[in-house]
């Protein structure tokens, strides 16, 4: 019944509605506080969804492939970009060893065109997860994260899935360290696109935490909503370079 109720006020946007009416059950069973920060994420977003893409968007979902493409171009456009290392509005976000760049560079003509090979790669590859709806790039930035980086626990609220693809990755043996997942789900579907049959094998979450350990030219994709953080700890003294980017239908 409860879960009817709901899955009534996501439908029809009654987002606010779904957190009080959770605040009140969180006060009989904790577990319902988890369920929150779902509804909180589109509440903060103050956007009229349509039905067919709050259907896409209810069960939470990780994409994983390795995307084969040529890394050393970008890496050296990375390297020389004429705002590397310069401060923005990004650079004191509570992050330690990392620099990202501004948020935009899907406008820069050195990276429209990955910009656009990835969300190609990506349309081709999830068109029929999502009823044939088109996913675009609205945000695309680089990461450089030194060794012993952390990113903290985050989300991203302006955009409907996000991504990130790794340019450069050293081989990385520490058990706390990569891409860790913070499931507030029940579960979290994972595919993970397996080349030699040409298909997705799907896995099922149900732990509190996933923990990723990305190789070069991996691709990962997740629902905006889902909250991440990275540390970075390898072998060698270098560098990891990934391209986080931002989807919307």
């Amino acid at each position: 019944m409860i879960n009817r109720i709901l899955d009534f006020f996501y439908i029809n946007n009654y987002f606010k509605s779904a957190i009080y009416f959770l605040k009140v059950l969180s006060i009989f069973d904790n577990r319902y506080k988890r369920k929150i920060i779902f509804f909180r994420y589109f509440k903060k977003r103050k956007k009229n969804y349509k039905k067919k893409i709050l259907k896409n968007l209810y069960q939470s979902k990780i994409f994983i492939f390795n995307f084969p493409y040529n890394t050393e171009k970008i890496i050296n456009h990375i390297y020389n970009y004429d705002q590397l290392n310069r401060d923005n509005q990004y650079s004191n976000h509570g992050h330690s060893n990392v620099y990202q760049s501004e948020h935009n560079l899907e406008k820069k003509k050195e990276f429209s065109k990955i910009s656009y090979d990835l969300e190609f790669f990506i349309n081709k590859k999830l068109n029929k997860f999502f009823d044939f709806q088109v996913l675009k790039i609205n945000k695309l930035w680089f990461v450089i994260t030194k060794n012993l980086g952390i990113i903290k626990k985050h989300s991203h609220f302006d955009s409907d899935f996000s991504g990130v693809f790794y340019l450069k990755v050293e081989e990385n043996r520490n058990d706390d360290a990569g891409l860790k997942i913070h499931n507030f789900s029940e579960n979290i579907e994972v595919y993970k696109f397996h080349n030699l049959e040409n298909k997705f094998i799907k896995t099922i979450c149900n732990d509190k935490t996933l923990l990723l350990k990305p190789k070069k030219n991996d691709l990962i994709i997740f629902n905006s909503y889902i909250e991440h953080s990275v540390y970075n700890k390898s072998l060698k003294d270098i560098d990891r370079i990934s391209l986080p980017f931002d989807l919307i239908f």
